[in-house]
């Protein structure tokens, strides 16, 4: 699984339970500053698997409510934000926010690192436009988590939601079919953005739209190799191609599973790392 879970899992319950927390629990899992998740990694399954079951223990919690408020914390909190920002420009609500999960983790299955996010299908609800009826199928059987996020995307875009469980994996079903019923409330978005940080927003996008278009599709470039590229394109103007700009658009990319890189491959470093496109069909 993707490290950016990892990450953010950690985040929620420093979040939840505090530093003192968060140590106690690296302990028990054996995690070291030098094996700390990285966002740009992945990961065996079994990693969270074991940090969900340490993190119950510790807490004297359920794992299953753990997991439900993860999910409902990975849809709202600041890094998820920033890291999958590529993606949430193009969602303006709860159930568009759930619609381009699909698109976006269908993508990632196509990336060379055997990444396997679960797989989602959605069935509209004639009598009702803003409601789905959204399948699961993962091997993981983290359905909790998809109820979590569910709550969060609402709550990301200040609206309700209704979910109705009619069945589960976990009680021998083989899938998880929720009914989904979001609604407006009063309430304004979560993050309310200014007009001056939606033409950001907008202009990060296009200018990751630009750095996609001029990637391999093999092989791929190292972030200098990049720079010098993007060089000769008039579109991109100066302060775009620091290196530290570069490496923003590409993190945008790579969790929108269109950038691939040789993070996870023997030796990498950032200096040596490489980028290119991955296929979209």
């Amino acid at each position: 699984m993707q490290g950016l879970i990892l990450v953010t899992w950690e985040k929620y319950l420093a979040d939840r339970f505090g530093g003192s927390y968060l140590n106690a629990y690296r302990e028990m899992v054996g995690e070291t500053a030098a094996s700390a998740p990285l966002a740009s990694r992945v990961y065996d399954d079994t990693t969270l698997l074991a940090g969900v079951a340490a993190a119950s223990r510790l807490a004297h919690f359920p794992a299953e409510t753990l997991l439900r408020e993860y999910g409902h914390y990975f849809m709202i909190n600041g890094l998820t934000s920033h890291l999958c920002a590529y993606l949430l420009t193009q969602v303006h609500s709860g159930r568009d926010l759930l619609l381009v999960m699909s698109k976006a983790h269908a993508q990632m299955r196509r990336s060379p690192d055997a990444l396997t996010p679960p797989i989602f299908k959605y069935e509209a609800i004639s009598a009702y436009s803003n409601g789905l009826t959204l399948i699961y199928d993962s091997h993981r059987q983290l359905c909790p988590v998809l109820f979590g996020a569910i709550e969060g995307a609402a709550e990301r875009y200040g609206e309700k939601v209704q979910i109705i469980e009619r069945t589960c994996m976990k009680k021998g079903a083989p899938d998880c079919r929720f009914e989904i019923y979001f609604s407006a409330t009063s309430q304004s978005p979560l993050r309310l953005e200014t007009p001056e940080q939606v033409a950001r927003r907008k202009a990060q996008q296009r200018f990751a739209d630009l750095v996609l278009s001029v990637l391999p599709t093999q092989d791929g470039v190292t972030l200098v190799d990049l720079q010098r590229i993007m060089q000769h394109w008039q579109q991109a103007n100066p302060s775009q191609l620091r290196p530290s700009v570069l490496l923003e658009a590409l993190k945008h990319l790579q969790h929108a599973g269109l950038v691939a890189s040789s993070a996870n491959q023997l030796g990498d470093t950032l200096a040596n790392r490489r980028f290119w496109r991955v296929p979209t069909s």
